[in-house]
């Protein structure tokens, strides 16, 4: 994504985080917010939340599954925020909504979560052979894992028993095993990217200073 929508996108999380803020210490001080601050309380927080997932689907796309992947994070985040926001100023007559509504943004930021994560991740997919093989296995425990954790949020009652737990606790062990991997590896400096397009420029260079 281009600097101007990262531009746009910090200064609507600073502004959603400043209002939270001011309402916080308005709840503090006062003895309440009244219905009326709760759901201007509400809105702020929804809009931090999609915010920074929407943030975290940006940056420059080295791949078309990359960009694929930021672009529905960055929509799933839209969507849930404004359909969280439909959630809050609901009017009552449309109560028999609210359930429904609720569960479709949970799941829609339950999507920009995911892709939130895979985004991140992909950077760093092509460039040693073992990230070949984590950040793939790793962006697949991630989508898994946001497909089990949906059916709690879409099926209301879902209960599907100790197994299905089991499986999905394993996932996300597998899932942060895979995200811890890549970190130490970046840190390590082992599989930067940008050294490893680095090297075939300075050995360029170094055969023409030679001739």
């Amino acid at each position: 994504m281009k600097m101007p929508t990262r531009k746009f996108l910090l200064s609507v999380i600073i502004a959603s985080l400043s209002i939270t803020a001011v309402l916080g210490i308005v709840a503090v001080l006062w003895t309440g917010l009244g219905e009326t601050g709760a759901k201007i309380l509400g809105s702020a927080i929804g809009v931090d939340v999609a915010s920074v997932l929407a943030l975290c689907c940006t940056g420059p796309a080295k791949s078309a599954w990359r960009r694929a992947v930021q672009v529905t994070g960055i929509l799933s985040a839209c969507l849930g925020a404004v359909t969280g926001l439909c959630v809050i100023w609901r009017p009552a007559a449309a109560s028999g909504l609210g359930e429904g509504m609720t569960r479709t943004a949970g799941a829609l930021f339950l999507l920009a979560a995911a892709s939130a994560h895979a985004s991140g991740v992909l950077a760093w997919r092509t460039y040693s052979r073992p990230m070949r093989i984590v950040v793939p296995a790793t962006i697949l425990c991630t989508a898994v894992a946001a497909v089990l954790i949906g059916n709690y949020v879409v099926f209301p009652g879902f209960d599907p028993g100790r197994g299905y737990l089991r499986a999905l606790t394993a996932v996300l062990i597998l899932d942060a095993l895979g995200t811890i991997l890549i970190l130490l590896g970046i840190a390590s400096g082992r599989h930067d990217p940008i050294l490893r397009r680095q090297e075939p420029l300075s050995a360029t260079r170094r055969r023409a200073l030679r001739t």
